[in-house]
């Protein structure tokens, strides 16, 4: 099932996909990637409008076939015996945390919210103010942010996509999710560049961006890496610790043993099967809801050009007919 997730659309197991892969696809999105493929398949020619569809509609038709395969599950994933629950797919995650926590929303952010006014600039200063927060040197530019923002354009093909969590309307706290980032081990997803605003810190916002993150990595991966710098005796480094390592369930291997011996930590989490199970289940249903896009517009754009080719062929019979009629 996961080689099927990411042939069918041209992509090799997760491992083949390399960072620079990864921008190049995020930049040109998912249709130079859907038009190079169908090159492939009728030649070097570029394909015709209605052979993209004939070959959109057999690859959502294959979609569906698979998800037959399968059984209908509960959409909603709960943390903990008394934790959060999510819902909804990648793309739009909803943790709801009992009490007085409220809802956390996590999208994947595209080129569309780089076009919001301030949003680059509020990514950037979210990361800068988390990060000095904790005694941390770690910036992200405004290009930096718009290009990260960018690769959420390619839509399930996408490798590398920044989540970004809002609180209401407000934009609270982002981090990054990749399935293949190119220096993790076979079928190892990641997960990093995690922020929050200072502000809404210790309001669920940095978990509900790792249950969104998780998520996500589960649709084609079977573990996750994340990496951290720890110094022993100090008080950060003890609450990192804690958080990753024990709240969230990542493996670093041996603590260092000695006051200010510093490390840097490579942690690993095995995803359970039933989590994988969902995860590859919601990647077909959010691939079979973007192939449905892409046939609508694709419709769309056939219906507007059969419309104008009437429209200039016409008013010429018209012309004809009236010459006829005077002789």
């Amino acid at each position: 099932l996961k080689l099927h997730l990411w042939s069918w659309m041209g992509l090799g197991p997760c491992r083949h996909r390399q960072p620079d892969a990864d921008i190049a696809a995020g930049r040109a999105a998912a249709e130079a990637a859907m038009m190079g493929r169908a090159r492939r398949a009728w030649g070097s020619a570029e394909p015709s409008e209605e052979e993209r569809l004939t070959m959109l509609k057999r690859k959502i038709g294959e979609v569906e076939a698979l998800l037959s395969e399968g059984s209908e599950e509960c959409d909603e994933e709960r943390f903990g015996t008394n934790g959060p629950v999510a819902s909804g797919p990648s793309t739009r995650t909803v943790v709801r945390f009992p009490g007085e926590r409220g809802d956390v929303v996590v999208i994947i952010g595209t080129s569309d919210h780089a076009r919001i006014p301030g949003h680059v600039e509020r990514i950037s200063q979210i990361v800068d103010a988390a990060y000095t927060g904790a005694g941390k040197h770690k910036r992200v530019s405004t290009y930096d942010a718009m290009d990260r923002l960018e690769m959420g354009d390619a839509g399930p093909r996408a490798n590398r996509v920044l989540h970004l969590a809002y609180k209401g309307e407000a934009l609270v706290g982002c981090a990054s999710s990749t399935f293949s980032p190119g220096w993790t081990p076979e079928g190892c997803g990641h997960w990093g560049l995690l922020a929050v605003d200072p502000e809404y810190q210790g309001a669920g916002v940095a978990t509900a961006l790792v249950i969104a993150a998780e998520r996500r990595l589960a649709q084609v991966s079977e573990a996750v890496q994340i990496e951290y710098e720890y110094t022993e005796g100090e008080d950060f480094s003890r609450r990192l610790m804690s958080w990753y390592e024990s709240k969230l369930g990542f493996d670093g291997g041996p603590r260092p043993r000695h006051p200010g011996q510093r490390s840097f930590r490579r942690c690993f989490k095995d995803i359970p099967e039933d989590a994988q199970r969902r995860g590859q289940r919601r990647r077909l249903q959010e691939i079979r809801t973007w192939l449905a896009e892409q046939i609508a517009e694709t419709e769309g754009s056939l219906s507007i050009r059969k419309s104008s080719t009437q429209s200039t062929r016409f008013p010429e019979e018209e012309v004809v007919e009236d010459e006829s009629s005077d002789d």
